[in-house]
């Protein structure tokens, strides 16, 4: 920056102020052991590479393993170097058999590769759509009829642009578990201030009791209840109670809202998340997938019915007003969901190593409690995201730190994101993941240490 530039803007007053402020809040973030960081890593299958060195990745969504993969289609040769291990042989050749994949299914839906650019280059309300959304929303409908599908760049632009969009109609209240991602009270505090008649309520986490009681209370006051929830939790690992949400629903007459980013691909024999799995999916009336975590891409959809459809289209800003996602993002996406129903075994692969992990972490956690401790360690979590919750701020990035120490890339997990005083590592494990013995050989000593 030129010097004379940089002594105009600490001449500013306003600018100083402001960098004081600025300055006074990452302070206090810092001495809360809260303050957040970016850092940016080079990618090897399971592994990242941080200063030279690999660490298994366990902070990844990447829960099928597609998106360690799917670097061969921009690169279809891979370099000679990668093939130093057997590891490296066996990933790259998976990698290769993708791109082949990928490429027959462009063939068979008739996909202009012409069309599969970098980049949109406008919305999707002007000229930033191609042929391949169309496609791909018409095989999404046709698992779900009779629902519409409806593209977005990513499940938060959806949650954001459809809770803010439905929280600005008139006689409408949501009930939304308190859990749910922050995308969703991000668009109802959006909504509220486009609505201040807007009424909503947190429920306490998968509490039909208190969910219930809501209802009870105030099902009569408005024309349409929306009930908010999540078919795996992101930050707990947990299923929503949906027989039991759908059940109230049915019972007061409400609507479901359901965000299945962290179950589409991973729960049902198909993949195709929890509603479809119990066979309740034609009672669920906004669903919402994302493609950033099992399917290995990026961008989300909302399922709903035609009416819905044409409303968000015409009112879900974060639709209206970005630049669509380039097409070549679009047709992996389409190719990924469609692969689903042949990646059974990649699920129970995830399935069995997400189970053991589970068992393992109560074992480690159990043989080194000591009754001395106040607040005693615990996990959570009932699928592919196990958390060990250690309470502090602190005593989580004194874990994280121990962890990388070892080999292992997990991520401390601390307040406003979850509850305070339950920080927490979180795991996120996928398919692709061979053995996680590193992982319990580096907790059991890390364990034996402090617990």
């Amino acid at each position: 920056m030129p010097k004379n530039l940089t002594k105009s803007l600490a001449k500013n007053p306003a600018l100083r102020n402001l960098i004081a402020q600025a300055g006074s809040i990452t302070q206090t973030l810092a001495r809360d052991n809260n303050l957040r960081s970016l850092t940016d890593y080079a990618h090897l299958g399971d592994f990242l590479i941080k200063n030279g060195v690999p660490l298994l990745n366990l902070a990844s969504n990447d829960y099928l393993g597609l998106a360690g993969l799917s670097h061969s289609i921009i690169s279809p040769h891979l370099p000679s170097d990668r093939l130093d291990t057997n590891y490296l042989l066996m990933r790259d050749q998976e990698a290769k058999a993708l791109v082949a994949r990928f490429w027959e299914f462009v063939k068979f839906h008739a996909i202009d590769v012409r069309d599969l650019s970098l980049g949109s280059g406008a919305s999707r309300l002007l000229s930033g759509g191609y042929p391949v959304w169309e496609s791909f929303e018409a095989v999404l409908q046709q698992y779900f009829a009779p629902k519409r599908a409806l593209l977005f760049n990513s499940g938060y632009h959806c949650n954001i642009s459809c809770l803010c969009a439905l929280g600005r109609l008139d006689g409408v209240g949501i009930l939304i578990d308190e859990y749910a991602h922050a995308s969703m009270f991000d668009g109802l505090l959006q909504a509220k201030a486009m609505n201040k008649s807007l009424w909503w309520k947190r429920f306490k986490h998968n509490d039909m009791t208190h969910l219930q009681e809501l209802l009870e209370s105030n099902s009569a006051r408005f024309r349409h209840i929306i009930i908010v929830s999540e078919g795996v939790f992101s930050m707990d690992g947990d299923l929503c109670d949906l027989s039991g949400i759908i059940a109230l629903k049915n019972r007061y007459n409400a609507l479901l809202y359901l965000d299945e980013a962290h179950s589409i691909g991973v729960v049902g024999d198909d993949g195709l998340g929890l509603a479809k799995s119990l066979g309740l999916s034609d009672e669920v009336e906004f669903l919402v997938f994302t493609f950033g975590k099992a399917l290995g891409s990026v961008g989300a959809c909302m399922l709903c019915a035609k009416e819905l459809k044409e409303l968000f289209t015409n009112t879900a800003r974060g639709l209206i007003y970005s630049t669509a996602l380039p097409p070549l993002n679009i047709a992996f996406s389409f190719f990924a969901f469609c692969e689903l129903g042949n990646l059974g075994a990649q699920r129970a692969h995830l399935h069995s190593i997400s189970k053991q992990a589970k068992h393992k972490l109560e074992s480690i956690i159990v043989e080194s409690k000591s009754a001395e401790v106040d607040s005693s360690p615990y996990i959570l979590g009932d699928l592919h995201i196990i958390s060990l919750v250690l309470g502090a701020n602190k005593k989580a990035l004194e874990c994280q730190d121990f962890l990388e120490s070892y080999g292992i890339f997990a991520r401390a997990i601390k307040s406003p994101t979850i509850p305070s005083g339950t920080a927490r590592i979180r795991f996120s494990l996928n398919a692709s993941h061979s053995t996680l013995d590193p992982l319990y050989e580096a907790l059991e000593y890390y364990a034996n240490r402090i617990f």
